[in-house]
């Protein structure tokens, strides 16, 4: 009798482990990277400041900032700064944006005054970030394994507990029934 208990118990936990795995992801739009690039760029007045010079990606394939090549004046001057992930919003230009005649605006959460203080982006940039981003990532690895241990040591437990538990009750059934 305990069996069909643990089978069912075994089907419940598998089941909901399935579900927390597949939890929804938010539904995000497709964005062409060759337009992006080309983008203009506005602060938070609505001003237009530039114009999206670069696109960087991180490791795991995902935009982590964009150049900006700001204060340019017929192709001269300006300088390229770095708007990390966050500080951003891209948005279509129109709402009539078909396959061919995508077009996006970048528009930043920020003033000209702060846009000021963003890291110009050159080698010194370059170099600082690669490195922490390799860092941070070789991080992420050691806490991963090490939480992937730490939940095979308790989903085992939990199991055991629940094999236990259910065994439990399947004696005092059939006790009960005797």
């Amino acid at each position: 009798m305990s069996k069909p208990i643990i089978r069912a118990m075994g089907a419940s936990l598998l089941a909901g482990g399935m579900v927390m795995s597949l939890s929804a992801f938010a539904a995000e739009g497709l964005y062409t990277m060759d337009e992006l690039g080309d983008a203009n760029v506005f602060d938070s007045t609505g001003e237009e400041i530039g114009e999206v010079e670069d696109i960087l990606m991180s490791n795991d394939m995902s935009v982590h900032s964009l150049v900006i090549q700001t204060g340019e004046i017929l192709g001269l001057g300006g300088n390229e700064v770095v708007a990390e992930r966050g500080t951003f919003t891209v948005v279509t230009e129109s709402d009539n944006a078909g396959f061919d005649s995508v077009e996006y605006e970048v528009h930043m959460e920020m003033t000209q005054d702060e846009l000021k203080k963003l890291p110009e982006y050159n080698e010194d940039w370059w170099n600082q970030t690669s490195q922490s981003l390799q860092q941070a990532w070789e991080n992420t690895k050691e806490v991963s394994e090490s939480a992937w241990e730490n939940t095979k040591q308790a989903s085992s437990s939990a199991w055991y507990n629940v094999k236990q538990g259910v065994e439990e009750m399947g004696d005092e059934v059939e006790q009960a029934t005797e």
